[in-house]
Formats: C-alpha cells, sequence, structure tokens
C-alpha cells in the first residue's frame, strides 16, 4: 500500500464500478437527452426546463469517469510487469471501440473529427514510458543529469499532447497532461488529487462541472492502494464500446418513434 492513502476506503475495482457508472450517466446524457429529447422538443415546450436541468446534472456526474480512469491508468503503469502488453490491450480496445465511438459523437460509423478516450489514455501511457526511458539515460549522462532527466519529461509529454490534439482525442491534450501529472504525483495523494482537480477545472473551462471533478478525486483520495477482485478483467474494457454501441441503438429506436408518431400525427 502505498504512503498515504487510507486503509479499507475504496480498492481500484471500486473506482472502475464508480467511473463506469459516471461514464454511462454521461453518455445518456449527451445521446439521448441533449442529441434525443432536447432536439426534438421546442425551448418553449413544458418539459424543456426540467429535461435541460436533468441533462446538465447528468453531465456533471460524467465528470467523475475520466480521472478516475485517468489515475488507474497511472496505477497500472506503476505496477504493471509488461507496460508493453498493456498498451498493446488499450490499442486494441481503441481499435474496437471507434465505430460506436463515432455513431454516438457523429452518427456515423467512420469520422476523424474525434478519436475515442482509449487513444488518449495510450498516449499517455506512452508519454509516461518514454520520459521514463529517456530520463534513465539522461540519469547516467556526465553533465546535468538532473536538468536533462527533467527535460526529458517535457519533450516526452510535449510529445503525447502534440499526438493527442492532431488525432483529435477525447480529451486531448489536457489529457495527456493529466496522466503525466498523476503520475509524477502519485507518492503525494494530496497534492495529487487537489493538482489534478484544478488542471482539469481550468482545461474543461466550465465551472458547473466543478463537483464531479472534485467527486472523483475525492474518491481517488481514500483509494487504499488495492486493487481488488480482479474478475472480470476485460468486461472492465469491453464496457466501453459496448455501452456507446447499446445507447446508439437506443438513440436510432428513440428518433424512429419520434419520426412515426409525427407522421402519423399529420
Amino acid at each position: 500500500m502505498e504512503m498515504g492513502r487510507l486503509r479499507g476506503m475504496i480498492t481500484g475495482c471500486g473506482l472502475k464500478m464508480v467511473a463506469m457508472a459516471a461514464m454511462l450517466i454521461d453518455h445518456t446524457a449527451y445521446l439521448l437527452l441533449g442529441c434525443g429529447i432536447l432536439r426534438a422538443l421546442p425551448g418553449e415546450a413544458p418539459g424543456y426546463a426540467g429535461y435541460y436541468q436533468m441533462y446538465q446534472v447528468m453531465r456533471c456526474v460524467g465528470r467523475a469517469a475520466f480521472p478516475i480512469y485517468a489515475f488507474l491508468l497511472t496505477e497500472g503503469i506503476a505496477h504493471t510487469r509488461d507496460w508493453k502488453r498493456y498498451g498493446l490491450r488499450l490499442g486494441m480496445f481503441a481499435l474496437i471501440s471507434e465505430i460506436p465511438f463515432d455513431l454516438l459523437c457523429f452518427q456515423q460509423p467512420v469520422c476523424l473529427d474525434g478519436q475515442n478516450v482509449f487513444f488518449t489514455l495510450l498516449l499517455g501511457l506512452l508519454a509516461v514510458k518514454g520520459a521514463e526511458w529517456a530520463a534513465g539515460r539522461a540519469s547516467r549522462a556526465q553533465h546535468y543529469p538532473g536538468e536533462k532527466s527533467s527535460l526529458a519529461w517535457v519533450v516526452a509529454a510535449g510529445l503525447g499532447c502534440q499526438a493527442a490534439v492532431f488525432l483529435r482525442t477525447d480529451y486531448d491534450a489536457s489529457g495527456v497532461l493529466l496522466v503525466v501529472l498523476l503520475y509524477l504525483l502519485r507518492k503525494t495523494p494530496l497534492k495529487q488529487c487537489i493538482a489534478g482537480f484544478f488542471w482539469l477545472l481550468v482545461t474543461e473551462g466550465r465551472w458547473h462541472y466543478a463537483p464531479g471533478l472534485a467527486a472523483a478525486f475525492l474518491l481517488i483520495g481514500l483509494y487504499n492502494g488495492e486493487c481488488g477482485s480482479k474478475r472480470g478483467k476485460y468486461a472492465f474494457y469491453a464496457f466501453y464500446p459496448l455501452h456507446l454501441a447499446a445507447l446508439y441503438l437506443i438513440y436510432r429506436y428513440m428518433d424512429a418513434t419520434y419520426w412515426a408518431v409525427y407522421f402519423f400525427r399529420q
């Protein structure tokens, strides 16, 4: 167990469950409420204000998902026996998830305007491991090893951010830098949570999302350093593309039902 963690509060498995629930709530709000009900209802409709408030609350809850996943990634990087295999797994699910992600976000099977969050996490992993490799080389240098190690982290993080912006990944550069930040501060949990919270709050630029972000980092602060149950390990990965596909099918059903009712009322 890492120094500074509170024993017996929440395991890695518990954090994954919270992140999955928050992500499902967020994507449900985005697609079924934002792209569905709110788009279909006129702004002056009696129920519009209620649906809009529900949409805002659900999106706020959804802000808890990414910081938890980013934190769990840093824990995985720190403790995995084979980071290349870990990265391969992230890359595989990034490719599997891309069509469901494009359907949910852009309503088309292939769109280059944005890539799913697995790509962001993969770039975060590569940035951290690239920085560690370069910093290790620099530490053996005869001149200014400390400065060269710091430069290695800056360069690796910068390259990861550029790749995220170029690929237009979910959370883009701010997501990659969050992974790097949480990894560097992993031995000081309080600083890790405070820095992560303010980093996302500022880069998101949406202050009404603060409660969701605060809840995420509160739970991260209560992590006890234990992974918890390992059953259903790949189910946590598979949940992402599966829930995206399911929500899209529900959305298409709602859309078809709306137009059928509209047609028969004419």
